[in-house]
């Protein structure tokens, strides 16, 4: 087993749902994101995540490992898909600039050989690959410096201005279900949720 210069929080691995060496990466790139950038653990939603991964592939568990580290999360609205199909993340924060962080594709290859990916590609959930297959290839990852895992470049001029957000909420006039203000559309003079609002749409049709 490789010495271990990174420890990840068991919680995590609970909160993602099974161990896998994705998750422990994306969260050993979130921390080292935040070191180059000099800033700590958002607590809010005053620093951003901009993830290049995708819906349509594998190991996006990378993402919960990133939300974890930064807590720039999607329920707090600071933690943005690109669907680039990339295993990358910039991490901005204003006055502070922006910072991107991608695997070596070195590390996701040597990754790739590990029995775990036997188990994956074979069609077994990552959640019944035996313990001890996982926890193999993360400690391969846990056993590597920041600088042995990725490559980093500081984005110049990078520019994001999040979208005001709202608290009040205005009732749907045919569901009644509250709804937020910004979502709320208007047909024939009623204020109507999305959902609402196709399906008043297509009785039109």
């Amino acid at each position: 087993m490789n010495k271990k210069n990174h420890e990840i929080p068991e919680w995590a691995f609970e909160f993602h749902g099974h161990r896998c060496p994705a998750m422990p990466l994306g969260y050993l790139a979130g921390m080292y994101a935040m070191q180059l950038l000099g800033v700590e653990k958002e607590k809010d939603t005053n620093t951003f995540v901009f993830s290049e991964t995708g819906d349509e592939h594998h190991q996006g568990c990378f993402d919960d490992g990133v939300q974890i580290a930064t807590g720039c999360t999607y329920g707090k609205g600071n933690y943005k898909r690109l669907q680039y199909g990339k295993i990358a993340i910039v991490l901005y924060k204003p006055g502070k600039g922006a910072v991107r962080v991608k695997p070596k594709p070195e590390i996701l290859d040597s990754c790739s050989t590990f029995e775990f990916f036997k188990y994956r590609k074979s069609g077994i959930p990552a959640s019944q690959v035996p313990r001890e297959v996982a926890d193999e290839v993360i400690g391969y990852v846990l056993s590597k410096d920041f600088e042995e895992l990725f490559t980093y470049e500081f984005v110049k001029n990078f520019e994001f201005s999040p979208e005001k957000k709202t608290m009040l909420r205005i009732k749907c006039d045919d569901c009644g279900e509250p709804t937020y203000e910004n979502y709320i559309k208007i047909f024939n003079g009623k204020k109507l949720c999305p959902r609402c609002y196709e399906i008043e749409r297509g009785r039109r049709k």
